[in-house]
């Protein structure tokens, strides 16, 4: 080999030191500027083993035939894990290395090391990417991949995709550990892809939940299975019942792409968990459209807040002893461009992501401005009830909030009810006491809404100074005589004489006829309210309402 050129090898090391930092050892240009370096050094061909003998993978970058190695220079070195052998192969043997021969090996290896230790934390970082470390399936990474490929190739319509959530994962974990309870969710999780096989894709989303996409006729294969299956987490274990709440999407031509797609799984999945007494739901076009109605609420929702689109209808309460306007319940309208939106289209949308907050607070408000109003203009006042949600629970400043917006109108707490729902957890359960505790105190009563549909209604007449109990109108016999009425009936009885035992006032909603009357006032029930007397009011016609009292004052 001729004399060792420094200033040479000075050049080319100076780029590849520029292009190393953008390229891999499979690059064409570092491979290029590589081998030119190496045969400034005399390097015949660089060798990269990586991993151990029964799994090795070997990278030669490039290898010069018509030379004989006579030497080589070896380097080792461990890399996320993994054993690295690095061998160049130089035309001179071993002995006969000069110290600039020497450096200059030692430099090109510290390239080579660094590059290889990038690319195998790419590869991990990759890998982790595209499998779930927990259960072993795919990522919504892959599933994205794999769904897109069948965009491509064109069989995407002939596939189904499905999001669904693990059921009672919780109690599960409770009872076998968590260890225990993230085995058998991946042997859950994994069992269905074995099912599948290359004919679809399982992949964890996130917690307890998955996305899955296979051919149309296994649906109903794959429907059962998510139905439930009994697995274990080891080969002496107890095996376990575990099921899913499921969505399914039989893909159509009207989907556009894989992300699109993960957008309509996620939404099947809602679907579903918010509908759990069924076995599973079909999203299908009109479940679409829902969705697409309720993203338009709450996109608009913050606008018609600010330019007071909702207003303020009134439904009469009435004490039968004397069929007169004993109260009012606030209720919510809305008016959109000139047309009605029903509160059934727009009061689950904002539960759902939680800006029903912002208007019971408005309502809450526009109620006391009419309160403050009509006692400015010297008519009858009565009380009047604002539905509260239970997505204010958790506020630990509500209170106030309350009694901040009904001080700021000079109201007389008297005048204001507070309507709160049955709670569904025991933390709700406790907030609830406290709130409803806190509202007595401030001589503002409050009523329980749909007694007896909610959670531990008993514990709820016990331990909670309500004012009034609203008795729902599931309760209220519908006058055709048959079992079910007098089913109703005993229990709208029993309810009545046990709220009257403590001491409590009762109101029936939903009254709509004669025999619905009689038979309240004969089981001392004497507050109602219903279409028998009055449908929601606007305030220019329940203001009416207001004046007849007055006169019969």
């Amino acid at each position: 080999m001729a004399a060792f050129d420094i200033l040479a090898y000075m050049q080319t090391f100076e780029a590849m030191l520029r292009i190393s930092e953008q390229a891999w050892l499979l690059d064409e240009d570092f491979l290029n500027v590589l081998e030119k370096l190496d045969r400034v050094l005399g390097v015949t061909n660089t060798e990269i083993q990586i991993g151990d003998h029964d799994d090795m993978e070997v990278i030669t970058l490039y290898q010069d035939r018509g030379v004989i190695a006579a030497g080589c220079s070896e380097h080792e070195f461990t890399a996320d894990g993994k054993n690295v052998r690095c061998l160049m192969f130089t035309r001179l043997a071993n002995g006969d290395y000069t110290a600039e021969l020497k450096a200059g090996l030692n430099a090109s290896y510290e390239i080579v090391r660094m590059l290889v230790t990038r690319e195998l934390d790419r590869r991990r970082e990759e890998a982790q990417k595209q499998i779930d470390y927990v259960t072993g399936v795919s990522t919504k990474a892959l599933f994205t991949e794999y769904a897109d490929a069948l965009f491509q190739n064109g069989d995407i319509c002939s596939y189904v995709a499905c999001g669904f959530s693990l059921k009672s994962m919780a109690e599960l974990n409770r009872q076998v550990g968590n260890d225990n309870g993230n085995k058998l969710m991946a042997a859950y999780v994994r069992d269905l892809q074995a099912l599948l096989g290359n004919k679809g894709m399982v992949a964890r989303t996130g917690g307890i939940n998955f996305s899955v996409i296979f051919p149309k006729d296994r649906f109903d294969e794959v429907a059962i299975y998510l139905s439930g299956k009994a697995v274990s987490w080891g080969e002496d274990t107890e095996g376990r019942m575990m099921s899913a709440t499921a969505g399914f999407y039989f893909i159509s031509e009207n989907c556009q792409g894989a992300e699109e797609l993960n957008d309509i799984i996620a939404a099947a999945l809602h679907n579903a968990l918010q509908n759990p007494g069924q076995q599973f739901i079909i999203y299908d076009e009109k479940l679409q459209q829902a969705d697409k109605d309720a993203k338009y609420i709450a996109e608009i929702f913050q606008d018609a807040l600010e330019n007071e689109e909702f207003f303020v209808f009134y439904q009469p309460k009435v004490e039968l002893n004397k069929y007169r306007l004993k109260g009012a319940e606030a209720l919510c309208r809305w008016k959109h461009d000139g047309q009605m939106v029903l509160p059934y289209r727009f009061i689950p949308v904002l539960e759902s992501n939680g800006d029903i907050v912002k208007l019971d607070f408005y309502m809450l408000e526009r109620v006391c401005r009419d309160l403050r109003r009509w006692i400015d203009e010297g008519r009858a006042t009565v009380r009047v009830s604002i539905n509260l949600s239970r997505c204010h629970l958790g506020d630990p400043n509500l209170l106030q909030h309350i009694i901040e917006i009904v001080d700021r109108y000079e109201v007389p707490h008297r005048l204001v009810e507070i309507e709160l729902t049955e709670t569904t957890t025991e933390v709700d359960y406790q907030e609830l006491k406290g709130l409803v505790a806190g509202l007595r105190e401030q001589g503002i009563a409050t009523s329980v809404d749909d007694f007896g549909v909610g959670y531990s209604s008993m514990n709820l007449l016990y331990e909670m100074p309500w004012s009034m109990i609203k008795i729902d109108r599931s309760f209220i016999p519908m006058g055709n005589g048959g079992a079910e009425d007098e089913k109703r009936t005993v229990m709208l009885k029993s309810i009545i004489s046990m709220v009257q035992s403590l001491g409590l006032e009762s109101v029936a909603e939903g009254v709509e006829t004669i025999d619905q009357i009689v038979l309240l006032k004969e089981s001392r029930c004497y507050f109602v309210q219903g279409y028998y007397f009055d449908k929601p009011l606007p305030v220019e016609e329940f203001e009416k309402r207001l004046e007849l009292l007055k006169a019969a004052e």
